[in-house]
C-alpha cells in the first residue's frame, strides 16, 4: 500500500510539473527534423552526415559545418537500435528530462527522440505490467519511475495539458455585472411602489 501511494504521489508531482511546463520551439523543430542525411553543403566530404542540431538556427548540420556554428548552442544526435537518441546530460541543460525513460549505450545514458514502433506481441500483452507503460503511447518501460518512453511522448503530454487548460479558460464564463446606475434606479422604483401602496391603504 505504501509503495502504491508513493507511486501515485510521484505520478501526481510529475503531472503537476507537466501542466506548468512549456515546450521550446527549437525542440519541436528538432523532433520533426530528419537526421543522418547527407549534408548538401559538404557533398563528397567525409563525415558529412547531418548528426547535429543547432539550437539557435533551428536546423541540422554535419561535422564539417561546425566552424559556422561555433558560437551557437548545439547538440549531437546519435543512433541506437536504428533510432535517433540524444545524451541525457546534453538535453538536461536545455530541457526538463524528468519522467523520460533512460537507456544505456556505450556507458552513456540516452533518450529516444521519437516514439518507436510497437511490436505486435507487446500490443497483445497491454494488460500485463500496466504501470510500466508509457503514459502516452503505452509502450513498455524498463522501470516504474518513468512516465514516457521518449522525448516526443513527453512533449505530446505537455501539449495536451496546454490545450486542456486553454479549453478550460474558454469554457469559463464571467459573472455578469449589472451597471451601478441601473441597479440604483431599480431599487428607487421598488421603494416608491412600496410607499405608494402604504398611502393607498
Amino acid at each position: 500500500m505504501e509503495k502504491e501511494a508513493g507511486l501515485k504521489r510521484l505520478h501526481a508531482s510529475n503531472t503537476e510539473k507537466i501542466n506548468n511546463a512549456v515546450v521550446p520551439k527549437w525542440l519541436i523543430v528538432m523532433l520533426k527534423t530528419r537526421f543522418f542525411n547527407t549534408c548538401m553543403a559538404h557533398h563528397g566530404f567525409k563525415k558529412n552526415e547531418m548528426d547535429r542540431f543547432c539550437i539557435d538556427c533551428h536546423s541540422a548540420f554535419c561535422q564539417n559545418c561546425l566552424p559556422s556554428h561555433t558560437p551557437h548552442k548545439h547538440v549531437k544526435i546519435r543512433r541506437y537500435i536504428y533510432s535517433d537518441v540524444i545524451k541525457r546530460q546534453d538535453l538536461c541543460k536545455l530541457f526538463n528530462c524528468s519522467g523520460i525513460q533512460t537507456y544505456l549505450t556505450n556507458k552513456a545514458k540516452v533518450l529516444f527522440l521519437k516514439q518507436r514502433n510497437q511490436h505486435r506481441q507487446r500490443d497483445q500483452q497491454r494488460h500485463v505490467f500496466k504501470g510500466y507503460r508509457c503514459a502516452v503511447c503505452e509502450r513498455r518501460l524498463q522501470d516504474n519511475n518513468s512516465l514516457y518512453c521518449s522525448i516526443a511522448c513527453k512533449v505530446s503530454a505537455i501539449d495536451e495539458g496546454c490545450s486542456k487548460r486553454h479549453k478550460l479558460k474558454q469554457s469559463r464564463k464571467g459573472i455578469p455585472l449589472r451597471a451601478p446606475m441601473v441597479s440604483l434606479t431599480a431599487s428607487m422604483a421598488n421603494e416608491a411602489s412600496l410607499h405608494g401602496n402604504k398611502r393607498s391603504k
